[in-house]
């Protein structure tokens, strides 16, 4: 089975080594403009007869690359693709997993499916589950990976004598999980939160010099920026914040830099991404080599 791994020019490192690992092709797609600001999408090789991987983060400015990875799954399929597969290293509009107010949309329903619509199969890392449990709840062709192993190899290697906090409860299917895993025990904060850039979390006692906060999304830094507060009113010296997705809104990393050491893997690419996510797309991939 002939394996073609393509993604657009912010993906393209990570999607080279998910590619060289599996001895697989690699394309980049193509993305341009009309005069009228719409996309027009092309593959540098041609999609015919293979296995296409449309490997996507959909971080900075999701709307334009949903539509873009759309139209890329349709170039592949018209030109008599084998399968079509979409990996998400981020995938956005999950926090909307209900409808909240009078009138307001789940679209974490409706973004999945469209994109469930348009490929074969679909493969997130570590999408932020809260209400909904499983991706194949909404879409049964979608399943997710974690990066859960690749952190706790990293942490064992990097950092001794140190607690685990976990910034808010929606944290805890991370860090608890990573903490067992290390042998350690995870304190898990509470938080309510007032708008996008406004929350409050309740202190409890955690008394430790060394800290460890692991969170899937860091958007706004506001839960991580109260939460290391309130470990370093109680004696923490050293704060490192671990994230799975750096999205960084309005330059937050800059804010939470100050406070704590900042580290994320490369689903988003960016200044602080120290932990490699490839290793986990090639074994998710792997079948069809």
């Amino acid at each position: 089975m002939t394996l073609l791994i393509s993604s657009f020019q912010e993906s393209k490192k990570l999607a080279i080594n998910v590619a060289k690992s599996l001895k697989a092709e690699y394309t980049e797609i193509i993305s341009k403009k009309f005069p009228d600001n719409e996309s027009k999408i092309e593959f540098s090789k041609n999609p015919s007869n293979k296995t296409v991987i449309i490997l996507v983060s959909f971080a900075k400015d999701p709307n334009k690359k949903i539509i873009e990875t759309i139209l890329a799954a349709g170039i592949a399929k018209d030109y008599k693709a084998n399968k079509v597969i979409l990996v998400a290293t981020y995938l956005p509009y999950m926090r909307q997993d209900n409808h909240f107010e009078n009138y307001d949309g789940m679209s974490a329903k409706k973004i999945l499916t469209t994109l469930s619509n348009n490929f074969d199969e679909i493969i997130v890392i570590d999408p932020h589950l809260h209400r909904i449990k499983h991706l194949s709840q909404i879409a049964p062709n979608a399943s997710s990976i974690t990066v859960n192993k690749l952190i706790e190899d990293y942490v064992s290697k990097k950092f001794s004598n140190f607690k685990i906090v976990g910034p808010d409860e929606e944290s805890q299917q991370w860090d608890k999980s990573i903490a067992k895993d290390l042998h350690q025990h995870a304190t898990i904060l509470k938080k309510t939160r007032f708008s996008s850039t406004h929350v409050k979390i309740a202190s409890k006692n955690i008394h430790s010099p060394n800290i460890l906060m692991i969170d899937d999304i860091i958007s706004t830094g506001q839960t991580l920026l109260e939460a290391i507060k309130i470990v370093k009113k109680q004696g923490a010296k050293k704060v490192v914040c671990i994230g799975i997705h750096g999205v960084f809104a309005n330059n937050s990393d800059n804010l939470i830099a100050k406070q704590a050491q900042l580290i994320t893997t490369n689903t988003i690419p960016n200044k602080y991404a120290k932990i490699d996510v490839s290793p986990v797309i090639v074994d998710a991939l792997r079948k069809y080599s």
